[in-house]
């Protein structure tokens, strides 16, 4: 999976790249075909509370699909573990969601008259 990172305001070591990578590419294992990962990270330093780290995921996929979350930590690594949780959940929750559409659709189709037996002609 192609990882696209764009950093503002802090230098992206490597052990932090290396980071996102092993964290986003253990996502692939849910088979959504992913077209686009583009992560920004952002560091605030006008903060009240120091140093803050925005990180924001967009995850595109197929049918114009597309997941964005947003997480908000004083630590870089607490917010890209809350962020492989919380984009993991709405993987699986759109998964599911389309599933359940493809198979109220099939049992529409089902229903449908020339699809019984009775119908057939042998």
């Amino acid at each position: 999976m192609d990882i696209k990172i764009y950093n503002r305001n802090f230098d992206l070591t490597q052990p932090l790249r290396d980071y996102l990578h092993e964290k986003f590419g253990a996502l692939e294992k849910y088979n959504m075909n992913i077209l686009g990962f583009h992560v920004e990270m952002n560091r605030d330093n006008h903060h009240q509370k120091g140093e803050v780290y925005n990180i924001e995921v967009h995850l595109h996929l197929p049918d114009k699909q597309t997941i964005t979350m947003k997480e908000i930590q004083d630590d870089a690594y607490a917010a890209i573990d809350l962020l492989q949780t919380k984009i993991a959940r709405a993987m699986v929750k759109l998964k599911a969601k389309n599933t359940s559409k493809f198979r109220r659709a099939a049992g529409k189709l089902r229903a449908l008259k020339f699809w019984s037996k009775s119908n057939k002609e042998y």
